[in-house]
């Protein structure tokens, strides 16, 4: 008895380490941000380079995360961003899909008041989340950008 309650054991910590291994996703989201800069030309954008901003911003509790990277416009008349965060667990992905929610409706708001012609592009643009990765592209190559994290996510 003894001993197969020693293998029984033995197999389920191999099955457990197996299962996390084979389900954890790992990107270097700084890496990517720079492919996806390359990739589509883009420019006039800043980068959020540290946590404290990146909370002035999008209101994102530091310690919710793991790593991001995010760009913003340089200019208040241009809507185009792109933050890419790996929250700390799936309870901080939540609130930070909330968050990211929240900065759409209100750059849809503000492009209604300042710039008509990018409404109907904001309008196209949603937050995704894959696991604890959450992201939000705003901007002409939304689509594209989506589906090249998508893979990076993989």
């Amino acid at each position: 008895m003894k001993r197969i309650l020693t293998v029984v054991t033995a197999a389920l910590l191999i099955l457990a380490i197996c299962t996390a291994c084979g389900s954890a996703k790992s990107a270097d989201l700084k890496a990517l941000m720079s492919e996806i800069n390359t990739t589509y030309g883009l420019a006039n954008m800043k980068a959020v380079e540290d946590a404290e901003s990146l909370n002035r911003y999008y209101q994102v509790d530091p310690e919710s995360i793991k790593q991001f990277a995010a760009e913003l416009p340089s200019s208040s008349k241009d809507f185009n961003e792109i933050i890419l965060i790996e929250a700390a667990d799936e309870t901080a992905a939540a609130q930070i899909k909330t968050l990211l929610d929240a900065r759409l409706r209100s750059q849809l708001s503000n492009a209604k008041s300042y710039s008509a012609e990018q409404v109907g592009m904001i309008e196209d643009c949603e937050t995704k989340q894959n696991g604890n990765y959450v992201y939000l592209v705003i901007g002409d190559k939304h689509d594209e950008i989506n589906n090249t994290i998508a893979e990076a996510l993989k």
